[in-house]
């Protein structure tokens, strides 16, 4: 296959200063990606920090919260950093939280609330967080096939919409080889905190 014949992916900018470079020059586009890590090690801050660079009148941002902190609360603190933009917070940014499908429908009834709120608003960037507490309350062998045909599906569904996407959860390292979210994600991106003189 000659170069010229190749398909150009184009990159979104993180808007975290260096990690672009990282990154190889940002998040391909369209792309289905997992931003993991131990609590409290940045998760949502750069979800949200990826969302802002990004949203504007011509791309969309749904951020859909589940079972974590009200978005409200998630707001107040995200607030404090540069990135963040109150007129895209209000024009350009959905948030939507899904406590009411995960109690009353599981899995099911949030694949179905996803699916109708990106093509009522023909999103371009989507965030599901913490995506983690919405498979944690699932069990034993039968979950894992359960939580696989969910991410399959969720994924084929944003990718045919030709949307990019982040799931934001709290993994450990053990979960990286059993956890079916990590072999259907394009990327991870995965953080971490290092105590550096206490």
């Amino acid at each position: 296959m000659s170069r010229k014949s190749k398909v150009a992916i184009r990159k979104l900018p993180s808007g975290v200063p260096g990690l672009d470079l990282i990154l190889g020059g940002g998040i391909p586009e369209y792309s289905f990606n997992l931003i993991a890590g131990e609590p409290g090690s940045g998760k949502t801050t750069l979800a949200h920090q990826v969302m802002f660079e990004n949203a504007g009148p011509d791309c969309k941002a749904l951020y859909f919260t589940v079972l974590g902190e009200p978005a409200v609360k998630m707001l107040r603190f995200q607030q404090q950093y540069s990135f963040f933009d109150l007129t895209k917070a209000r024009d350009s940014i959905r948030f939507v939280n899904l406590s009411d499908e995960v109690m009353e429908k599981g899995l099911e009834g949030v694949l179905e609330r996803i699916v109708r709120e990106v093509e009522e608003s023909d999103a371009r960037i989507v965030v599901v967080d913490s995506f983690r507490s919405l498979i944690g309350s699932l069990e034993g062998a039968e979950s894992h096939v359960h939580v696989q045909s969910f991410v399959q599906r969720l994924a084929l569904h944003l990718t045919t919409w030709q949307v990019t996407s982040f799931l934001v959860g709290e993994f450990h390292e053990e979960d990286r080889a059993n956890n079916p979210v990590f072999t259907i994600a394009d990327t991870v991106t995965w953080l971490a905190m290092v105590p550096d003189n206490n």
